[in-house]
């Protein structure tokens, strides 16, 4: 099973599960920075790692998966739902 990276809003929280393989990483932390952190977890756990990117300890690509910020409407859009 290859490494799996799951986003978390809470506070508290293991950054490598090695029963699940999954790394967690804060929701907040822009793509470029959370690709930083899963790379330097994965290198302490001895994966090697290509010059960009992140690989699991199997050669795969590791995807930290799509993530979409929360998106702010305005008054005039909530009160055309409504109609």
């Amino acid at each position: 099973m290859c490494i799996r990276v799951r986003r978390t809003t809470s506070t508290s929280y293991t950054l490598y599960d090695d029963i699940e393989r999954l790394i967690t990483i804060p929701a907040a932390l822009p793509r470029v920075a959370a690709y930083t952190v899963v790379r330097a977890i994965l290198d302490e756990l001895a994966a090697p790692q290509p010059a960009f990117g992140a690989r699991c300890f199997c050669g795969d690509p590791v995807r930290l998966g799509l993530h979409i910020p929360q998106q702010r409407e305005t008054e005039k859009m909530v009160m055309n739902r409504g109609a």
